[in-house]
C-alpha cells in the first residue's frame, strides 16, 4: 500500500547538481561573525515535504532500497527523504537494522553535490545516536569519510567534522580514528577551515586527547605540533566558541607531562594570561582551566609570576561566574606552591575564606585547599 502526496515532475539533466556549491565561500582567519548555519540547497524538483512513501514501517527500507538506482533523480530524492526521517530516532534504528551505513558509505565519492550533502547529513544524524557510533565504528566509516575533508561543499565538510565530533564520543571512536593516523590530518585542517568548522574539528581533538589511549596519546598530538596549533586558535580574533573548545584542547593536552612542557616552552601561557580578562565568562573559565592544568608544572608556576598573573588571578575572585572561581582558586592553589607567587596571594586569604562556606561544595573545597597550601610554613 502506497500514500501519495505529491509525484515530482521528471528531473531534466540540466538541473542534475554537483558540478558547482553554492555555499563554497572563503574565510579570513580574522572572522568574528556569529557562528551561521550552512543550509543545503537542493534540486528544485526534491522536497521532503512532498513525500512519496510506502505505508508504515516499508518507508525506510523502500528509500534505502532506492539509494541504488541508476537514476540520480531517484538517488538524491531518496537520500533528502531520509535525511528528514532521520529526525525520528525509531526511523534511525531501523535504518541501521537495513545497513544504511556501508551504504552511505559507497555514496560519499560521488560527484554529484546533492548526494553529498545529503549522505553526510544522514551520516550525521545517524552518529548522534549509541547504536549509530557503533554501526561506523564497526564498518570502518571515517576513513573514507576523511576524504571529505578536502570537498569543496562548506556544507559537506561541517557534515563530515561533525560526524566526527559525535563518533569519538566514545572510545570505540577515538581507537578508530587513531588507528588510521587521522589525528595529524585534522591538526592540518585547522588554521585553515572556516570559523563554523573550526568547532566541530576541535571538539573531536578534545575527544581524542581525553580517551586516546598511549601509545597514539599524547605521542600523535606532540608530534604534530597540536599545541601550537591550538595556541593559534586563542591568538586569532576568533568568535568564543572557537576560543573555548581551543581552551579545552590545551586543557586536556596539558594533563599529560609532554603537553605542559610544550605549553611551558612556547608563547601558551602568555596568551592564556591574556584571555583572563575576556569579556566573556566562557572565555575566562576555559583559559582559567588550562592553566590550572599547566601550572602543575613547576616552570608553569614560575611563568605565571613572571608574567605577572598573579593580581589577575587575585581580581578574578570578584567574578560572579562559579566556573570561572573555580578554575581561578584551583590555579591559585597550583601557583601558591612557588614562594613568590604564594608571597603575593598572602592578599586574598580572607577573600578565598569567604568561599569555604559556599553552597557549591566543589568551590568551598577548592577554596579551603587553596588557604591551607597558601598559609603553609616549611
Amino acid at each position: 500500500m502506497t500514500e501519495v502526496l505529491s509525484t515530482p515532475s521528471s528531473f531534466p539533466p540540466s538541473r542534475l547538481y554537483g558540478t558547482g556549491d553554492p555555499t563554497t565561500s572563503s574565510t579570513s582567519a580574522a572572522d568574528t561573525q556569529p557562528l551561521q548555519p550552512l543550509v543545503p540547497k537542493l534540486p528544485p524538483d526534491v522536497d521532503p515535504t512532498k513525500l512519496q512513501l510506502a505505508y508504515g514501517r516499508r518507508a525506510v527500507p523502500k528509500l534505502i532500497s532506492e539509494l541504488a538506482d541508476p537514476d540520480l533523480f531517484t538517488r538524491q530524492r531518496s537520500l533528502a527523504f531520509l535525511a528528514d526521517l532521520f529526525h525520528a530516532p525509531e526511523n534511525v534504528a531501523q535504518a541501521i537494522s537495513e545497513d544504511i551505513v556501508p551504504k552511505l558509505t559507497r555514496m560519499l565519492m560521488e560527484t554529484d553535490l546533492t548526494i553529498r550533502q545529503k549522505s553526510t547529513e544522514c551520516l550525521l544524524t545517524i552518529s548522534s545516536h549509541a547504536l549509530g557510533r557503533a554501526d561506523i565504528v564497526e564498518h570502518n566509516t571515517l576513513m573514507p569519510l576523511s576524504k571529505l575533508f578536502d570537498d569543496p561543499s562548506d556544507l559537506v565538510r561541517k557534515n563530515t567534522y561533525t560526524t566526527f565530533s559525535h563518533t569519538t564520543l566514545h572510545r570505540s571512536g577515538v581507537d578508530s580514528l587513531l588507528s588510521f593516523s587521522l589525528f595529524p590530518l585534522l591538526i592540518a585542517k585547522l588554521p585553515h577551515e572556516r570559523t563554523e568548522i573550526k568547532v566541530p574539528i576541535l571538539e573531536t581533538c578534545y575527544n581524542c586527547i581525553r580517551l586516546g589511549n598511549a601509545p597514539s596519546m599524547p605521542r600523535d598530538a606532540v608530534e604534530c605540533d597540536a599545541m601550537s596549533a591550538f595556541t593559534g586558535m586563542l591568538k586569532m580574533e576568533e568568535v568564543t566558541e572557537v576560543k573555548v573548545a581551543a581552551a579545552r584542547c590545551i586543557m586536556m593536552l596539558s594533563f599529560y607531562p609532554d603537553g605542559k612542557q610544550i605549553a611551558c616552552k612556547g608563547n601558551t601561557v602568555p596568551v592564556l594570561v591574556d584571555l583572563l580578562t575576556g569579556r566573556k565568562a566562557e572565555v575566562r573559565a576555559a583559559a582559567a582551566g588550562a592553566l590550572m592544568s599547566i601550572t602543575v608544572n613547576c616552570d608553569a608556576k614560575r611563568m605565571m609570576v613572571r608574567e605577572n598573573a598573579i593580581p589577575i588571578l587575585m581580581d578574578l575572585l570578584n567574578d560572579k561566574s562559579e566556573s570561572v572561581l573555580l578554575n581561578v582558586i584551583k590555579t591559585i592553589t597550583n601557583c601558591a606552591e612557588d614562594y613568590r607567587g604564594r608571597f603575593q596571594l598572602h592578599g586574598c586569604i580572607k577573600q578565598l575564606q569567604g568561599f569555604e562556606g559556599s553552597k557549591n561544595q566543589q568551590l568551598a573545597e577548592a577554596a579551603r585547599r587553596a588557604v591551607q597550601v597558601i598559609t603553609w610554613r616549611p
